[in-house]
């Protein structure tokens, strides 16, 4: 492709890092690499900077700065968002024309109606809940507190000051009802197995496995903001709880993490993180046609960290798990024809979330449980570790092969259009 004009890239560089920041949990590296891929394909060098929530951009003697609020994108713009980047490298795209396929792909309604958005959050807490705990009580809890959240979610979600307040309101409610139970001798064991996979929504797992990956790589501010963001809310959902419980005049010895011993069977456990990837779909707004790769993605990566933890514990599994979900991700996402990366290891990434630990730990701490509390903090401490390292292993391993994909891809383009030219 000739070089093309100077205000033709801006405007498209422009539109591009301002929907990439609110998408940017994918890592900053990530998003600077595209924009400079991108400018790159129509002719020109771009100096770019991610942060967490901003962004800098300067094409020859133009700067621009950007502001976001970084979050999950629906799913389906991600995967289309690929075909136009791949349309970008394989044949003669204006920018003009590039501009106005992204708008368009900002522009999409959500893939799925909000009674499915509601029902894909019953899906995802009661699938995330028996891999908390495998009982019955988990999943006629998980079913009702799910439905509770996913209603307070999808009717809040257009309202701004909603979502701001709507995981504490989350976890109040959430709380409030299992602590009720608990005092009326309707569950066994501690409320707290059975509170968290309702939160789990609100567990910010892909913002601290970014959080980790760029520490590791030493993006030191982008790192700490996430890291600070996802204890913040952590804290929040861990506040809830206290509030509900004062208000129910609760003992706070109520929110110990005591386990009660599974009684459903291999097969319906492992056909919970099928439901709950079936709820990720629902509640991210993935295409049905992505689906079986991020749920063999999801199997994938709980196999692997099962099997790891049993054979060497906790930290190992989720270091291997980290290693498998990755290595498949960037093996999978870089196909043309398959769902990238990012709508691959989404829901992987809940698997591996360290997010679930901490805020039992900090619920258990409130309780009066110091020791258990500790205990949970520094679970998650272990396991960021582990999920940073096993990240950056799997892509240190695939970066050469990437560099070489990446070149075969550009000759593909070069060729087709030179074939185009001809004729």
């Amino acid at each position: 492709m000739t070089r093309a004009a100077e205000d033709e890239v801006v405007d498209l560089l422009g539109d591009l890092t301002d929907w990439l920041l609110g998408s940017s949990f994918e890592g900053t590296m990530r998003c600077e690499a595209v924009v400079r891929d991108i400018a790159a394909r129509y002719g020109h060098s771009v100096e770019v900077t991610f942060l967490a929530d901003s962004a800098i951009v300067t094409v020859g003697g133009r700067t621009r700065s950007y502001a976001r609020e970084p979050g999950v994108p629906p799913l389906h713009q991600v995967s289309e968002f690929k075909r136009l980047v791949a349309d970008i490298h394989r044949r003669p795209v204006p920018p003009a024309e590039a501009s106005r396929r992204l708008a368009a792909i900002r522009a999409m309604p959500p893939r799925w109606s909000k009674p499915w958005q509601v029902a894909g959050l019953v899906c995802f807490t009661v699938g995330f809940g028996i891999s908390v705990q495998a009982t019955s009580q988990q999943v006629a809890v998980s079913a009702l507190t799910g439905l509770l959240v996913g209603l307070l979610v999808v009717a809040g979600g257009t309202h701004r000051r909603v979502v701001l307040v709507s995981p504490f309101l989350a976890s109040l409610v959430v709380t409030g009802i299992v602590l009720t139970l608990a005092e009326h001798g309707f569950i066994e064991g501690g409320p707290i197995q059975l509170i968290v996979p309702a939160l789990f929504y609100f567990i910010p797992g892909d913002a601290i496995s970014a959080a980790a990956l760029e520490l590791a790589t030493n993006r030191m501010t982008a790192g700490a903001a996430r890291l600070v963001y996802s204890v913040v809310v952590l804290l929040v959902l861990a506040f809830g709880a206290l509030v509900a419980a004062v208000l129910l005049r609760a003992p706070a010895s109520d929110l110990f993490d005591t386990t009660v011993p599974g009684n459903l069977g291999p097969l319906l456990v492992w056909g919970g993180w099928v439901l709950f990837a079936i709820g990720v779909m629902l509640t991210f707004s993935m295409a049905p046609r992505d689906f079986p790769w991020a749920l063999g993605l999801v199997l994938l990566t709980a196999g692997v960290t099962e099997l790891g933890t049993r054979a060497f514990g906790d930290p190992a599994g989720t270091f291997f798990g980290a290693i498998a979900m990755t290595l498949a991700a960037l093996l999978l996402g870089r196909r043309p024809g398959l769902p990238p990366a990012y709508v691959l290891y989404l829901g992987a990434f809940y698997v591996l979330t360290p997010g679930s630990h901490g805020l039992r730990g900090l619920e258990s701490w409130i309780g009066g449980d110091e020791v258990g509390g500790v205990t949970g903090v520094a679970d998650m401490v272990g396991l960021l570790i582990a999920i940073a390292v096993g990240m950056v292993v799997a892509a240190a391993s695939l970066s050469r092969d990437e560099v070489r994909s990446s070149a075969r891809a550009d000759d593909a383009g070069r060729s087709s259009t030179r074939r185009e030219e001809a004729a």
